[in-house]
C-alpha cells in the first residue's frame, strides 16, 4: 500500500507526516499500533493483544490549523 500524502480536511494545507510516541514502563519508547477489536483488560499486562490484527499508526499534522490525521497502515 502506498503511503498517503493527505491535505488537511479543514483548512486544505499540506499536511506534515510524523508519528504518535507511545511511552512505556521505564521510559521506554516505541512507535504507537492501531489494535482491532475492543480492549480488553488483563491484570498482568494492562490490556490483552494476543492474536488481534496490529499496524503502526502514521500520523498526519496540519501545520495551519492543529488537525491531526491518522492512518493504520499495513506493511
Amino acid at each position: 500500500m502506498s503511503q498517503p500524502q493527505p491535505n488537511c480536511p479543514s483548512c486544505r494545507e499540506r499536511m506534515e507526516a510524523g508519528f504518535v510516541l507511545d511511552t512505556g514502563h521505564g521510559g521506554s519508547r516505541k512507535e504507537a499500533k492501531w489494535i482491532e477489536g475492543q480492549p480488553e483488560k488483563s491484570f498482568w499486562v494492562g490490556i490483552k493483544i494476543e492474536g488481534k490484527k496490529q499496524f503502526p499508526i502514521q500520523a498526519f499534522r496540519c501545520p495551519r490549523c492543529g488537525m491531526l490525521v491518522n492512518y493504520a497502515l499495513s506493511t
